[in-house]
């Protein structure tokens, strides 16, 4: 569902003030308006938004999350569940009940001037397809437009989004951080990679880290993507039918590749079977050993895993002990052995793996280093490793 004119329904908290607008004649002199509802330009307007339709849905007694609160619950009497996602104007709604469902649609459309849309087959530019064998997400039509924007849209493929070894960096190359776009073009790609590629999420972060500096050299490495992506964009996130409850994660590392040898770490987390959430980043302390830098990659995806657990408790989604797969035997058995002098200086932040394991919140459990699906997330790949891990990613082509 969609709000018509949104930010012009919220109250405003200040004493705000207007010049008469064009084409509107008055015979009071040096007069001013004084705004009653916000308008679209204020400062205040989405947030006076977000209260305005945060507290009517408070009043239909849907209970925003503490882990996302832009998610809505509601439980009713016969204990269905029905939940609404929101941003910003759009509302997905979903429940099984469907006079809950057509309830608050009515309810919605009383208060607010909306749109119903019917059935989601897109939001925020991701297009939905569902079918008997589960669900895809993709983004062919940003892509297009992505390429065409760069003026990259008869460029040739290319089958990684980054170089298998890329070149060191020449520093003494100057910088063309103002006459190429290239944080815009960093910008675009932050949006199709956290919602349907992680596919380029290391390409993307190892290029994000010469923003301020980046030269010739990089601007070409970086419009690679561009190359990739002109091959891949038919390709969608597919989320399968499963029935598997257990929140499976995967934590790597690449040990002191970077030039100032701190440690890319890289995690992937699924649930019924399908990838819902990754990252790759650049380690903020200095590791010594590789078992080190997996021990703070683990505490990095532990995290991640954690709150995706209470955000599901709160939807009140049953859901078995996650399990975090790692290819370090070494850093598994130092996370159940307090007093291991290997990693005694590591800041105490990155121990909250160790509560978890010995409180039995998690599962730590061996994978081989041939099916750690975080790898693709801390370097740069073959093409053999790069298609096989981009596979159990779940992103294909249709």
């Amino acid at each position: 569902m969609d709000v018509s004119n949104a930010f012009l329904h919220g109250n405003l908290q200040e004493e705000v003030y207007m010049q008469y607008p064009p084409g509107f004649e008055t015979n009071k002199q040096n007069h001013v308006l004084k705004l009653n509802k916000t308008l679209y330009g204020l400062k205040q307007a989405p947030k006076a938004w977000n209260k305005k339709i945060d507290n009517f849905l408070k009043s239909l007694e849907f209970i925003p999350c503490q882990r996302n609160k832009c998610l809505y619950c509601f439980i009713s009497d016969s204990k269905t569940i029905t939940y609404i996602l929101l941003y910003v104007e759009d509302l997905i709604l979903a429940g099984s009940d469907l006079n809950v469902l057509n309830k608050t649609k009515t309810a919605l459309k009383h208060k607010f001037n909306m749109k119903d849309l019917g059935d989601l087959h897109c939001f925020l530019g991701i297009k939905i397809q569902r079918g008997s064998e589960g669900m895809t997400l993709s983004q062919t039509t940003y892509i297009e437009k992505l390429l065409q924007r760069f003026g990259m849209q008869h460029c040739s493929p290319s089958k990684t989004p980054i170089e298998v070894k890329p070149p060191d960096r020449d520093v003494t190359l100057p910088t063309i951080i103002n006459d190429k776009p290239y944080r815009e073009l960093i910008g675009c790609f932050m949006h199709l990679m956290l919602a349907t590629r992680p596919d380029i999420c290391y390409a993307v972060a190892y290029h994000s880290r010469f923003q301020s500096d980046a030269n010739e050299t990089d601007w070409k490495s970086l419009k690679r993507i561009l190359k990739y992506l002109q091959g891949t964009k038919d390709h969608v996130l597919i989320y399968p039918k499963d029935c598997t409850t257990a929140i499976s994660a995967f934590a790597d590392t690449d040990w002191g590749n970077s030039v100032d040898r701190k440690s890319t770490s890289g995690f992937v987390v699924k649930i019924f079977g399908a990838t819902v959430t990754w990252g790759s980043r650049k380690q903020r302390v200095t590791a010594l050993s590789s078992t080190e830098a997996e021990f703070v990659a683990l505490a990095t995806a532990s995290c991640e895993v954690m709150w995706l657990k209470t955000l599901l408790d709160e939807m009140k989604i049953d859901s078995q002990i996650p399990n975090i797969y790692e290819d370090n035997q070494l850093c598994i058995r130092s996370v159940s052995v307090w007093n291991s002098k290997r990693l005694k200086y590591i800041d105490i932040k990155y121990n909250f793996i160790r509560d978890l394991e010995h409180s039995k919140s998690v599962n730590l459990l061996y994978v081989s280093s041939e099916d750690q699906i975080a790898d693709i997330m801390t370097k740069s790949l073959s093409i053999e490793k790069f298609c096989k891990f981009k596979y159990l990613l779940c992103i294909l082509s249709l």
